[in-house]
C-alpha cells in the first residue's frame, strides 16, 4: 500500500475540492473512516496531507493509511465545527481525540416545560422546553446531588400530570416537609415556580444569589406574617448554608470558572474539570478520552472544549487551561457566545492560586487515569481467564499459570526460566531460574523436559498445589517432551500447551495441527504477555551469567587477583552497576582492592572491551 503523497487517485480527487469551509473524512483501504477534520478552506487543508515533508507525527501515520476521503462543504467555519463534532460521534475515528462513551453521561433535568416541574436524572437531552444540567461523569455523585436537591427544595418526586382534575391526598413526602404538595390543588403555579427558580440558581452555581434571594423572601413573608411560607424559605436557606459549609474556598467570592487539566498514557487520557462557583470548589468532573496517541496537547484541549462546551448547559465566566490555545478556540467561543450570550475568558496562568489549582487538577487527572487503566486491566484479565477456560477446554478457570522458556547463545550457558501469573497478573515470588544439569549445547526440547520434570517433582515433594495451566514457549516437539516429564511423574491430567512465536499458534498434546485464535482477543493477549515475560526473564538471567563468566575469565588474567578478591569483585558488582561502567574510585570500594590493583583491573577490562549485554 503506497503512502498518500504517492497515491495518484487521491491527487486526482483533491483537484475537485472546493475552497469553501467544511469537513473532510479520511478513510483507509477498507473504507473505514479513520480521521475527521474541519477546515476554513477544504482544498488547502486536504492537500497538506499529500505533502511528503510533513513534520507532524499524526499526519505521518495518516499518510501511511489513508486511501480515500469524503468531504462536506459548509457555509461557515462555525457550521464546520458543529458538523465535525457530530461526525466524530457517529464514526468514532481512531485518530481523533474524542470523549469515550459520551452518550452514557447522565444529566439532571428540571422539567420546566410543565406547570409543576420535577427534578430527575436522565441520559437523554430533548428539545422539549426543559432545563438540562450536565453532563455529569459519576452516576453515584449525580444521584447524591439529586438527593441533596430533594432534601433542600420541597418539589414533587412523584410523576403526575398536573394539575389534576380532582385533587388527591398527598404522599409521605408532604408530611415530612419534603414536598409542598401540588397534587392537593392548593398550590398555585406562581408559588411553586418560586421554589423552582431557587433550584435553577443552585444548579447554575449561583449560590450567593440563591442565599440572598432565600433570605429576602424569608424576611418578606415574615413581615407579612405569612409564617408558613417564611418557615419554608428558612428551611431551604439553612440547608443551603449547611451544604456550602462543606465546600472548599479556593478563590475570591466573585470568581466563577472551570479549571481544566488532563493526563495521557499511550492512546488513553483523562480530563478533570474543577468547577469553581463564587470562589468555592463545587464539583469535580472527570472524563475518559481516547485517540491520544500522536496527538499534541493543543489538539487534546481543543477537541475536549469542542465536545464539552457544545453540549454543556452552564457556561462559566472563565476557563483556565494548562496550555495556550487561544487561536484554536476562537470559533468555539464564537459559537458559545452566539448560543448562550456568554463569551468565557480563557486564561493560561503561569503562577499564583490558579496555577496551583491547575496542578491539583493535573494530579487528579493522573490518579483517575491510573485507576481507570487498572480497572480496565482487571476486567480484561477476568475476561481473558474465562476465554482461556473455554478455548482450551479446561475444567476450571486457570487462575495459576506458569510458563517456561529456554535461553542460550549458540548453545553456551543454557538456562531456563519459569514465570507465574496469578489471576492474570505477574506473581514475582513464583518466578524461577534454572541452570541446566543434564543437557548442554542446542537441545531446547531436552532442556524443557528437564526443567518441567524438576519443577513438578519439587511441587510433589513439598506437597504444593500444581498450576492450573503450564505454557511452553515453543512448538510441538518441546510440548511433547514437557508432557513426557509430566507423565513420568504420573501427572497425566495437568493441562500443558505450547505457544509458537512465528504465527502465535497453540499446540495441544498429541495433536500435530495447531489452533489459531483471535490474536487480539483478551485470552491471546494474556498468553503472549506471559510468554514474553518468561522470555524476558530468561534472557536477562542468561546475559548475567554469560557476562559473569566473561568477567571471571578476564579477572583470571590479572596478577594479584586471587580467588577471594575475584569473589569480592563479582559479589560487589552482582547487584550494583556494571563493572565496565565503573571508574577507578568505584573499583577501590571493593574490599581488598587498592589504587594500584584498581588501575590494573580498569586497564585490563577496557583493553578487552568486554560486551556486557
Amino acid at each position: 500500500m503506497e503512502p498518500a503523497f504517492q497515491n495518484k487517485f487521491l491527487k486526482d480527487k483533491v483537484r475537485n475540492l472546493t475552497e469553501s469551509p467544511g469537513c473532510y473524512l479520511w478513510k483507509n483501504a477498507e473504507g473505514v473512516v479513520i480521521y475527521i477534520g474541519k477546515a476554513i478552506r477544504l482544498a488547502d487543508r486536504v492537500k497538506s496531507y499529500l505533502n511528503p515533508n510533513q513534520s507532524d507525527i499524526k499526519t505521518q501515520f495518516l499518510q501511511q493509511e489513508i486511501q480515500d476521503f469524503e468531504w462536506i462543504a459548509t457555509d461557515s467555519e462555525l457550521e464546520a465545527l458543529i458538523l465535525e463534532a457530530t461526525l466524530i460521534k457517529k464514526h468514532n475515528p481512531k485518530y481523533n481525540v474524542r470523549l469515550k462513551d459520551d452518550k452514557k453521561y447522565p444529566y439532571i433535568c428540571v422539567s420546566t416545560g410543565e406547570p409543576f416541574p420535577m427534578v430527575f436524572l436522565t441520559r437523554k437531552i430533548r428539545d422539549d422546553g426543559n432545563r438540562y444540567f450536565g453532563p455529569f461523569t459519576d452516576v453515584k455523585s449525580t444521584r447524591d446531588t439529586l438527593t441533596i436537591l430533594h432534601k433542600i427544595f420541597p418539589v414533587r418526586k412523584t410523576p403526575l400530570k398536573l394539575p389534576l382534575l380532582k385533587p388527591q391526598k398527598p404522599c409521605l413526602n408532604f408530611h415530612i416537609n419534603r414536598c409542598i404538595g401540588p397534587c392537593r390543588g392548593t398550590i398555585s403555579v406562581e408559588e411553586y415556580s418560586e421554589v423552582v427558580k431557587q433550584i435553577l440558581k443552585f444548579l447554575d452555581g449561583k449560590k450567593d444569589d440563591l442565599v440572598f434571594d432565600l433570605r429576602t423572601r424569608m424576611e418578606s413573608h415574615s413581615e407579612k406574617m405569612e409564617y408558613e411560607l417564611a418557615i419554608r424559605f428558612r428551611n431551604m436557606l439553612e440547608n443551603v448554608d449547611r451544604f456550602r459549609r462543606n465546600q472548599v474556598v479556593v478563590g475570591n467570592p466573585d470568581e466563577d470558572g472551570d479549571v481544566i487539566a488532563f493526563a495521557k498514557r499511550e492512546d488513553d487520557g483523562q480530563v478533570v474539570i474543577f468547577e469553581v462557583r463564587s470562589g468555592r470548589l463545587e464539583a469535580k468532573k472527570t472524563f475518559a478520552i481516547q485517540g491520544m496517541a500522536h496527538s499534541s496537547d493543543k489538539e487534546v484541549l481543543t477537541a475536549f472544549l469542542r465536545d464539552y462546551y457544545l453540549t454543556v448547559s452552564f457556561i462559566p465566566k472563565n476557563i483556565i487551561l494548562p496550555g495556550n490555545i487561544k487561536n484554536e478556540t476562537a470559533v468555539i467561543l464564537d459559537h458559545i457566545e452566539r448560543t448562550t450570550g456568554v463569551r468565557p475568558k480563557i486564561s493560561f496562568p503561569g503562577g499564583g492560586e490558579k496555577r496551583g489549582l491547575l496542578r491539583l487538577a493535573e494530579k487528579n487527572a493522573e490518579m483517575n487515569l491510573t485507576e481507570r487503566i487498572l480497572a480496565t486491566k482487571f476486567r480484561d484479565q477476568s475476561v481473558a481467564l474465562k476465554e482461556l477456560k473455554e478455548n482450551l477446554k479446561l475444567d476450571d478457570i486457570p487462575n495459576v499459570i506458569e510458563c517456561y522458556d529456554i535461553s542460550h547463545f549458540q548453545g553456551t550457558e543454557p538456562v531456563a526460566s519459569g514465570v507465574m501469573f496469578v489471576e492474570g497478573k505477574p506473581y514475582k515470588a513464583g518466578y524461577r531460574h534454572y541452570r541446566m544439569r543434564g543437557y548442554s549445547g542446542i537441545n531446547d526440547p531436552g532442556m524443557i523436559h528437564e526443567v518441567i520434570g524438576r519443577r513438578l517433582q519439587r511441587l510433589l515433594n513439598e506437597d504444593e498445589s500444581l498450576p492450573d495451566l503450564i505454557v511452553i514457549d515453543g512448538g510441538p516437539t518441546q510440548l511433547a517432551r514437557a508432557c513426557e516429564a509430566a507423565m513420568a511423574l504420573d501427572l497425566r491430567n495437568i493441562p500443558i500447551i505450547s505457544l509458537a512465536k512465528k504465527r502465535e499458534e497453540i499446540f495441544f498434546p498429541g495433536e500435530s495441527t495447531p489452533y489459531i485464535f483471535d490474536i487480539n482477543s483478551p485470552s491471546m493477549r494474556l498468553l503472549r504477555h506471559i510468554r514474553d515475560e518468561a522470555h524476558r526473564f530468561g534472557v536477562t538471567f542468561h546475559r548475567e551469567r554469560r557476562n559473569r563468566e566473561t568477567l571471571k575469565t578476564i579477572l583470571n588474567e590479572i596478577p594479584d587477583v586471587g580467588k577471594e578478591r575475584r569473589k569480592a569483585i563479582l559479589s560487589y558488582f552482582a547487584d550494583k552497576k556494571k563493572i565496565e561502567d565503573a571508574d577507578v574510585p568505584e573499583l577501590m570500594q571493593v574490599p581488598g582492592i587498592g589504587e594500584r590493583l584498581a588501575n590494573a583491573i580498569y586497564d585490563t577490562i577496557h583493553k578487552k572491551s568486554i560486551p556486557m549485554q
